[in-house]
């Protein structure tokens, strides 16, 4: 038989299947969890959960009728993953009796079940393998009425213990809420502190992959919400809690902590896939997206280059200022001063994403954007446009970082003087605009294929060392900005300042 290699194909037949063992009790599968929410809330969803008396012949069988096979994750109670094309299908134990089992569940919301053979392939399939909340909806167990909680948009623990069985459901709480754009109830949030403590000795990687779905989502700014008000925030990230009622006169509207915080909310904004509801942002990201006309970056259409590293971006922004409070200078004139805090700051984000083991690709943009968060202020002088020049270098020092770094900018700027930036806004737009739409002269890259290290010894009678190197770049830089156009004008560039410098560097 041919393999169903998509969700939506695979679905018809874990139902048939299903229906084939209706009524026996040894066999009783259930839609539980995160799909049935998902589908309740017309989200699209690229995995199925199943929770069955019998996990594993119910995944050995699924397996052999979709044409594929089962891997076994985890240890005490597994979960049995069948892999399938943007998705896939996990079957967990049930733990008791089905009341048992949702009575153990985190929220009200996936609290959820519906037996898997009711759904036949006539009344709730469609064609594709879709299925309707209306058609879910008949056959819709809920002990703890999270169909209710989900129409009000609330996430509610399931009980008092819930986050003593497990701690990073403190932590998963922030992260639906943002993803969910979900408020978390009242009692819940209160729930949260406790969880505290044992969530200290968590395991890192559980940790890493709830704040990646955080910071990833469209919004993150309910869940980070959340962290703060919890204690959530200074457990995973206790250096920006340093900036506590540090002032930073005279310029700076908020103390360093409450800047970040204000900064990362005005960068989730920005970052958004739909205009803000929020009016004090709508004025912001109608400028940014709607009266600006953006072309494509050097690295690809500008929502696709933030959107697919916004994690990162909002990590960085959240943290741009933890080197603050170590390096603060107050002069005599009651003036604040941070020298050298960007570069502290990388350093201390980077140590602690590493502890959370984060990968090593975030830690090192995360890093490079806390370092060079500065540098969109600094690539010109006052009133007048950047160079090419500086444009080059700016580019060389970021990368594909370019727009990224250029949105923290804006969301720093925005949390340091809001009223003015606010009033020039339609200025710094333009002035980001012009760093990231910035690319060298078509032959430049031409140069630079021409004109490489081998080329310059040859031209110059150069022994391969540092000296090389430099010209090397040198040349890059004249022709990125149109000082020099052929190789043979590269050439003759290396060989003037092989002359000039040659035994020096």
């Amino acid at each position: 038989m041919s393999p169903v290699t998509s969700l939506q194909d695979a679905l018809p037949v874990l139902v048939e299947l299903a229906r084939r063992w209706a009524g026996d009790d040894a066999h009783e599968v259930y839609l539980v969890g995160g799909w049935v929410r998902d589908t309740l809330l017309g989200r699209p969803t690229n995995e199925v959960d199943l929770a069955a008396q019998d996990p594993v012949t119910f995944a050995q069988h699924a397996a052999a009728a979709l044409g594929t096979r089962v891997v076994v994750l985890g240890g005490e109670h597994p979960l049995h993953r069948i892999p399938l094309d943007g998705g896939h299908v996990d079957v967990t134990p049930l733990h008791g009796t089905l009341e048992d089992d949702l009575a153990r569940r985190d929220f009200t919301v996936n609290a959820m079940a519906v037996p898997l053979g009711a759904l036949d392939g006539l009344s709730s399939l469609s064609a594709a393998g879709a299925v309707s909340a209306v058609a879910l909806t008949p056959h819709l167990i809920d002990r703890h009425n999270g169909l209710a909680d989900l129409g009000a948009r609330v996430l509610r623990a399931t009980g008092p213990e819930v986050f003593a069985e497990d701690p990073i459901r403190a932590l998963r709480a922030a992260r639906l809420s943002s993803e969910l754009e979900f408020d978390v109830a009242q009692e819940t949030l209160e729930l949260i502190p406790s969880a505290l403590t044992a969530l200290r000795d968590a395991a890192p990687e559980r940790v890493t992959a709830e704040l990646l779905r955080l910071f990833g989502a469209d919004r993150s700014i309910r869940g980070v919400h959340v962290m703060e008000s919890t204690g959530l925030l200074e457990l995973c990230f206790p250096e920006i809690a340093e900036g506590y009622d540090m002032e930073q006169r005279p310029s700076h509207a908020y103390d360093v902590y409450r800047h970040q915080v204000v900064a990362f909310d005005h960068l989730d904004a920005l970052l958004g896939p739909v205009e803000p509801g929020e009016p004090a942002y709508a004025a912001l990201w109608r400028q940014f997206w709607r009266s600006t006309e953006w072309p494509e970056t050097r690295w690809g259409p500008l929502r696709d280059v933030l959107n697919e590293h916004r994690a990162c971006i909002r990590i960085a922004t959240l943290l741009h200022d933890i080197g603050k409070p170590r390096t603060l200078v107050v002069q005599e004139d009651g003036r604040t001063r941070f020298f050298g805090h960007s570069e502290l700051g990388a350093a201390m984000a980077a140590e602690r994403l590493r502890a959370w083991r984060f990968p090593n690709s975030i830690i090192e943009r995360v890093a490079l954007l806390i370092d060079q968060h500065l540098r969109p202020g600094q690539v010109m002088s006052p009133g007048e446009p950047p160079t090419e020049r500086a444009l080059h270098r700016f580019h060389e020092a970021l990368g594909d970082a370019t727009a990224d770094v250029c949105m923290l900018f804006l969301a720093d700027a925005l949390a340091t003087e809001p009223t003015t930036v606010r009033e020039r806004w339609p200025a710094y737009v333009r002035h980001v605009h012009r760093i990231v739409e910035w690319r060298p002269p078509a032959q430049a890259s031409e140069v630079r294929r021409l004109a490489d290290g081998h080329a310059v010894m040859a031209a110059t009678g150069l022994a391969p060392g540092p000296l090389v190197g430099v010209i090397v770049r040198s040349i890059e830089e004249a022709a990125a900005v149109g000082d020099i156009r052929t190789s043979d004008e590269a050439l003759a560039l290396a060989k003037r300042l092989a002359n000039a410098d040659r035994g020096t560097l």
